[in-house]
């Protein structure tokens, strides 16, 4: 999961790239632009906009920080789900189990109540095996019930920390936008006119 999230903010983060495709002879001059793409804000006080750049600095560090903790309280209420399914349900390596059969024993108060109604639905092909170490039986419904809060808490926890994720390359995109904002705001035009003997003419300056 952790892994998944942390490919989809660099894959989101990259394609700010092609935005500024027809103004790389510039960013090899001033790549301040850039710096917002790896740090939000760090484009922003290089165009000395320091109020814009600290806001989204404590954006990105505030992001961050609840991503640590939707990931720290994922991983914890799934070692409780894990402890609760062996304690209580009887479950062999829970940790070894597929999220679709963790989520199915939190439903049926044993193996025997659920393939009984997976017979009478004929979905013969979701029948489970003791043989195959899938056997499980409840101490008791409260232990059932207790299991499916923790089961549903993990993944409310995951969902988090993915949304934390996306709202983190929202931050970089957004604060490489505001960046090439002030770049074209400090952009200066002069205009010289020439002369010389036998023409005139004028000769445009433009600056970053």
């Amino acid at each position: 999961m952790l892994n998944n999230s942390l490919k989809t903010l660099l894959v989101t983060i990259l394609l700010a790239f092609p935005l500024f495709g027809e103004q790389s002879i510039v960013q090899q001059k001033n790549p301040s632009v850039l710096k917002s793409v790896l740090i939000p804000g760090w484009g922003e006080h290089s165009y000395s906009a320091p109020a814009r750049g600290y806001v989204f600095n404590s954006i990105e560090a505030a992001l961050w920080i609840f991503a640590g903790v939707a990931g720290s309280s994922a991983k914890s209420h799934e070692n409780d789900m894990y402890y609760f399914a062996s304690e209580y349900g009887q479950i062999q390596d829970p940790h070894l189990k597929s999220d679709v059969y963790l989520d199915r024993v939190s439903k049926y108060e044993s193996m025997d109540a659920y393939n009984a109604q997976m017979l009478r639905n004929r979905q013969w092909e979701r029948v489970y095996s003791a043989e195959n170490g899938e056997y499980w039986e409840w101490e008791s419904k409260e232990k059932r019930l207790e299991y499916f809060d923790i089961k549903t808490q993990r993944y409310l926890w995951r969902q988090r920390l993915t949304y934390s994720f996306g709202a983190i390359a929202l931050n970089h995109l957004v604060s490489t936008m505001d960046a090439l904002y002030l770049k074209r705001s400090h952009t200066n035009l002069t205009v010289h006119p020439e002369f010389n003997g036998e023409s005139a003419g004028l000769r445009l300056n433009l600056s970053f």
